[in-house]
């Protein structure tokens, strides 16, 4: 963790000269990046640099006041580093509304901030609030999340900043939160800033702590009723085929997708609906059910809509309780699946293959020895319903067979 207050405790160097002789001035809460503003002792060069939080703490980001230079790693351009050099240098006026919630009153602090415009982000930079707990007793650890993941924040936090804002503007500079932080500062001796590691351990987090639900017993994986969930967003698409994935890629490089979205919405409403006719098939006694942002097109009456075109508290909760008796959930990779893949007994998830390097970051694998290796599914975006429902109805029906087995006690 870095020293905030009393003092900053964070060397930088200048990447215009290479000197380490640089003048730390104030630190800026932008949003998603806490920057610290710098000149140059040596050359002059006046400059923000991110502090190693987050993303940052891979990607670290240096850039001129008007922009005009910027280090950073070549990776981090598109979705990390020119949309934060040009939140700060364009500063379009984004006002929302702060809300402080103390739980407990403590001398120091350390805040983690979860502020991001991607829920799984958001969801994994949280889990460093249960390791600082545990680690730093002596710290108060401070939450800066968005309010519509506040119902996330886990027990034993001692006090929760949350934006008023939706997610799709927290990638944007955050009027009036650097302010709002400082303001809470006199209250403290110290203040120290989290490193908020993206990609925790899992195993290691207790994440009912956070989502107040108990995942699915696999003991009753037989004897519930079969409940089979697809999460759906109309952002996340499954291709099916060579050609709908190479013309999805030139209306985005052409910036025309918005114009053809429903197009994509519908044929995948249209694999879904398949799909289910051949789970149905297999399992006549499956229940299956949909969730997930938007409500376009129509699905077959077999299928239970649960679709929602506004995200509400209770609409999280209500979802929850679906993917905690589910023996399946099912969806693209990027349409939120931390959650469900972590309540229900298994998934399915289908990976874009340009997504493929980052595999393991949009599910949680709950499991260990074989369960995990048959409960939790990786599938190609190119993969067939009949493939799709083929590993479905496999799941379904031959894991009884792999508990009873596995659950024996050695002799």
């Amino acid at each position: 963790m870095i020293e905030l207050i009393p003092k900053l405790n964070h060397k930088i160097k200048c990447k215009v000269c290479e000197s380490d002789g640089v003048t730390l001035k104030k630190v800026l809460f932008q949003g998603i990046h806490i920057l610290v503003d710098c000149e140059c002792n040596q050359c002059g060069f006046k400059f923000y640099q991110t502090i190693p939080s987050g993303h940052d703490l891979l990607y670290p980001i240096q850039f001129s006041k008007d922009g005009s230079k910027s280090f950073y790693h070549p990776t981090a351009e598109v979705w990390l580093a020119r949309p934060l050099i040009e939140s700060v240098t364009k500063h379009p006026k984004h006002i929302a509304q702060f809300n402080c919630r103390v739980e407990a009153q403590f001398k120091s602090i350390v805040i983690v901030n979860c502020i991001d415009s991607c829920f799984g982000h958001v969801f994994g930079k949280l889990w460093n609030a249960q390791t600082c707990i545990k680690n730093h007793p002596d710290l108060g650890v401070v939450v800066l999340i968005p309010f519509q993941c506040v119902w996330l924040v886990p027990t034993g936090v001692a006090e929760t900043w949350s934006v008023n804002t939706p997610l799709k503007n927290c990638n944007k500079y955050i009027d009036g939160l650097d302010e709002f932080v400082k303001n809470q500062f006199p209250r403290f001796e110290k203040v120290f800033i989290s490193n908020t590691y993206t990609h925790l351990d899992h195993s290691r987090i207790d994440l009912t702590a956070f989502i107040k639900k108990p995942s699915f017993d696999l003991s009753q994986f037989g004897s519930k009723p079969i409940c089979i969930t697809f999460i759906l967003r109309e952002d996340r698409f499954w291709h099916n085929s060579i050609f709908m994935d190479l013309l999805f890629k030139l209306l985005v490089k052409w910036n025309n997708l918005h114009r053809f979205k429903m197009f994509f919405v519908a044929r995948q409403n249209y694999l879904i609906n398949k799909t289910a006719r051949l789970i149905k098939k297999q399992i006549p006694e499956a229940k299956i059910i949909a969730t997930g942002l938007g409500k376009t097109g129509t699905l077959q009456r077999q299928i239970f809509d649960n679709r929602v075109s506004q995200i509400l508290p209770e609409t999280e909760e209500q979802w929850n309780a679906i993917f905690a008796n589910s023996q399946l959930v099912i969806g693209v990779h990027g349409s939120n699946m931390l959650i469900p893949s972590y309540l229900a007994a298994g998934f399915i998830n289908i990976v874009p293959r340009y997504k493929i390097k980052h595999i393991a970051e949009d599910t949680i694998a709950p499991h260990t020895n074989r369960y995990l290796h048959f409960l939790c599914r990786e599938l190609d975006e190119f993969s067939s319903t009949k493939l799709v429902a083929l590993h479905i109805g496999s799941m379904i029906k031959d894991f009884p067979y792999l508990y009873n087995n596995t659950e024996q006690k050695p002799e």
